[in-house]
């Protein structure tokens, strides 16, 4: 798939090292209908062989970030094709951008309800403007969040504060809020958003894309649970990795050519 109906794919930035995957249905709020779930699936799943492609920055066109599922689609579903949107097709779209090679920013505006909720959680960053509104409402309507919500709140956040966003069903929660509670990245002023994101964005991709992965890599596994000594370990094999990378050798080397000029310069002293 290369042409997209309901999200647009750009590349640009510093060296073309920033992908931004805008849902775009701004009239709907950016809810997720089918196609989309389709399109941010193939999009994801396209970054990755993006060579140049250091950061993927999610965001919505208009004036919010995703209002969650469109409700539209829920009369379409039975029993079996609610199992498969929950468990196949929105567990897929939150690998693709959890396991992706690349870092995975959200870039969060207006609304951040239920699946867009659950989008962000699955990026590695999350930046807000600071009228954002967030929350999970799928029990009020007598289900839960589907796509990786519940338990993502539950790793994320002090266990009270995950229950109450989780049980209350609340969609007004503010970005500051939110913030306090411990579950963004950082909240920008809405005239400094833009701005801001943009700095933290050249910030990560002015690192070795290398090291960003591998970064990536073992905080993720780290995050898993796993007993100290097998992450330590996962820790010092991605050194040992990277420590023979073509750019941790060509450092090296500029490294030792300076000292050996200046090893010269204090002979001729």
């Amino acid at each position: 798939m290369t042409e997209y109906n309901s999200i647009l794919y750009e590349i640009g930035g510093p060296e073309a090292a920033v992908c931004t995957i805008t849902m775009n249905r701004p009239e709907q709020r950016n809810a997720i209908n089918r196609e989309m779930a389709e399109e941010l699936l193939d999009a994801f799943t396209r970054v990755r062989d993006e060579k140049a492609v250091k950061v993927v920055v999610l965001t919505g066109a208009g004036k919010s970030f995703c209002a969650g599922g469109d409700l539209s689609v829920l009369p379409s579903f039975d029993h079996y094709t609610m199992v498969d949107w929950m468990g196949r097709t929105g567990l897929d779209i939150v690998r693709a951008i959890s396991e992706n090679e690349k870092v995975a920013v959200a870039k969060v505006k207006g609304h951040c309800i239920a699946g867009g909720l659950e989008l962000a959680l699955a990026c590695d960053l999350i930046y807000a403007s600071e009228r954002t509104n967030f929350g999970v409402t799928e029990i009020t309507m007598g289900i839960l969040p589907g796509w990786g919500g519940t338990v993502r709140l539950a790793r994320s956040l002090p266990v009270f504060r995950g229950r109450e966003i989780l049980l209350s069903g609340r969609k007004d929660y503010t970005a500051r809020e939110i913030y306090d509670m411990g579950l963004l990245t950082r909240v920008f002023p809405d005239e400094e958003f833009d701005a801001g994101v943009d700095e933290m964005v050249a910030t990560l991709c002015a690192n070795p894309a290398d090291s960003l992965r591998m970064g990536k890599a073992v905080f993720n596994y780290s995050f898993q649970g796993l007993p100290w000594d097998a992450a330590m370990a996962i820790e010092r094999e991605a050194i040992s990795w990277l420590f023979h990378s073509e750019f941790t050798t060509n450092m090296r080397n500029i490294a030792l050519q300076a000292l050996e000029a200046m090893r010269k310069k204090g002979g001729e002293a």
